[in-house]
């Protein structure tokens, strides 16, 4: 599979190139004579290109999919120079390559995991879960399924806290190896953010977006702290599926590019923050924080109070808030969902940075 080369857009997937691909993937069998490739995500899937690919075969094809995701980077120059800096692709890649998820967190069925070191290019085919209910940031979910996702979470972090298992992982970066990246094109993509966000740009947060830059290295080196776990980087409804069929898992949580090491209570942040109104985040973020932390003691982590995961949750508000001007700066907010998201993510956010006063932080 290693061997196969890493194509560089879609006009270089051929129906060769995905028997191959196939076959190194253990679906090896009747061969791909064509396909129809169908772009994925309006407003969506800016970060990267989405392909739903619908195959065709020269036999009876038993047990190969009928259709296929392919990932491949993004093709807007400003976010594929970002991932590139940082080896976000690659990384993504490598996960799925390693089964770094396997037994512990359900993730999408992989194909192909390609990676290119010396261009940057990478090539992801996943089993397509289009029959299950993909998850809505801008809808919400119920309580159910909230706890699902944090108890979830907190069983594959515990798997992996502060053991050598993640020292092994040495392709896998700790959370402050971007902090001189980040840094260095703050100013920049905040100017961008801020334009994109317009009158939908609480003032609260442009006064903490104002304070960020200096504090950046600062952040991300306290989130790294001894004991580490593995991050998912972007733990949100849109990047999970809740299948339906009998017997299927109840959550397959996909998008593993921001994956690192770091300080767990950042993915139960993103997660509240996204999932739930400002009125509904009052109500449930003491409890889910309980209930992940409860988990993680239930599976064997002695080493972390629950003070210590407030504070991290609090800090992590804030380098949720980096990770959207750094990203989020350069992406293309077009459509109403994009725009909704975009908009009622910010108003989220500001009133939790606000309620849990993170802004003290700062200081500290």
């Amino acid at each position: 599979m290693s061997e196969l080369n890493v194509p560089r857009d879609l006009r270089e997937v051929t129906p060769s190139w995905l028997t191959a691909a196939l076959c190194g993937g253990g679906a090896a069998g009747a061969s791909v004579v064509d396909y129809a490739a169908e772009l994925i995500g309006d407003g969506t899937g800016f970060m990267s290109q989405l392909y739903r690919l619908r195959l065709e075969y020269d036999d009876v094809a038993d047990g190969q999919p009928r259709s296929l995701v392919l990932k491949l980077p993004s093709s807007d120059p400003h976010m594929r120079s970002y991932f590139d800096r940082v080896g976000q692709n690659q990384r993504e890649a490598l996960f799925y390559r390693q089964r770094v998820a396997d037994g512990l967190l359900h993730t999408p069925l992989s194909y192909y995991c390609g990676a290119d070191p010396s261009t940057g290019d990478t090539a992801i085919l996943l089993e397509d879960l289009s029959d299950s209910r993909q998850g809505d940031s801008v809808a919400g979910c119920t309580q159910a399924e909230a706890e699902l996702a944090v108890t979830q979470l907190a069983r594959f972090q515990a798997a992996w806290w502060g053991g050598p298992q993640l020292d092994a992982l040495d392709w896998l970066p700790s959370k402050d190896s971007e902090a001189a990246f980040y840094t260095e094109i703050y100013a920049d993509a905040w100017r961008e953010f801020v334009g994109k966000a317009g009158v939908g740009m609480p003032a609260g947060m442009r006064g903490v977006g104002d304070r960020l830059e200096a504090a950046v290295a600062a952040i991300k080196s306290r989130l790294v702290r001894a004991p580490q776990t593995i991050l998912h980087g972007d733990y949100r409804l849109d990047n999970f599926f809740f299948p339906s069929a009998e017997g299927a898992p109840p959550l397959v949580v996909f998008d593993w590019e921001f994956c690192v090491r770091g300080r767990g209570a950042y993915d139960v942040a993103t997660f509240v923050s996204e999932t739930f109104s400002t009125e509904q985040r009052r109500v449930v973020e003491m409890d889910l924080l309980r209930l992940y932390h409860a988990t993680l003691a239930a599976h064997g982590v002695t080493d972390y109070s629950f003070d210590e995961c407030v504070e991290d949750y609090r800090l992590s508000m804030l380098e949720i808030l980096v990770f959207w001007i750094v990203t989020g700066g350069y992406c293309v907010y077009e459509g109403e969902r994009a725009n909704t998201y975009l908009h009622g993510a910010l108003a989220r956010f500001d009133a939790a940075i606000a309620d849990l006063d993170c802004a003290a932080l700062l200081a500290v």
